[in-house]
């Protein structure tokens, strides 16, 4: 789905449809994604490189132990914001949209407790019920 999102960026030249169909594309793959079991073994490789190493050495640079779930947290939050910003204002920020679309829901499962990334858990699992359920309905699963 995040291929189709790039192409369908490329293809589609309508003013608000070319910008919004290839998002809303880009957001069902990323429920999906979040959905799989594909995001947790992403998100663990992820935690052997680059992220649990680079958490280390910025946390022994300031003293500071530095958990993973603080750089999920912020990685999650960023892509929210990336997202939202795409939505609200201008659609030629597709290809970062669509970039923070595939990052947000592995991001999602390392994030820690607070209440944003909590929300954007809670979006994404909605959000993947429900596309998971048209998807289904659509190829008969």
């Amino acid at each position: 789905m995040f291929v189709g999102a790039y192409y369908l960026d490329k293809k589609l030249q309508m003013k608000f449809w070319g910008g919004l169909v290839p998002l809303l594309v880009g957001l069902a793959g990323s429920m999906l994604l979040y959905r799989s079991p594909a995001s947790i073994t992403i998100l663990g490789w992820l935690n052997n490189w680059p992220v649990g190493p680079l958490a280390s050495w910025l946390g022994g640079l300031v003293g500071e132990p530095l958990p993973v779930a603080v750089v999920y947290g912020v990685l999650c939050i960023g892509g929210a914001i990336v997202t939202g910003f795409d939505l609200w204002k201008n659609h030629k920020y597709n290809p970062a949209a669509i970039t923070a679309l595939l990052i947000t829901p592995i991001a999602a499962h390392g994030a820690g407790d607070g209440w944003l990334p909590q929300m954007i858990d809670m979006l994404h699992t909605w959000g993947a019920g429900a596309v998971a359920g048209v998807v289904g309905g659509t190829v008969g699963s």
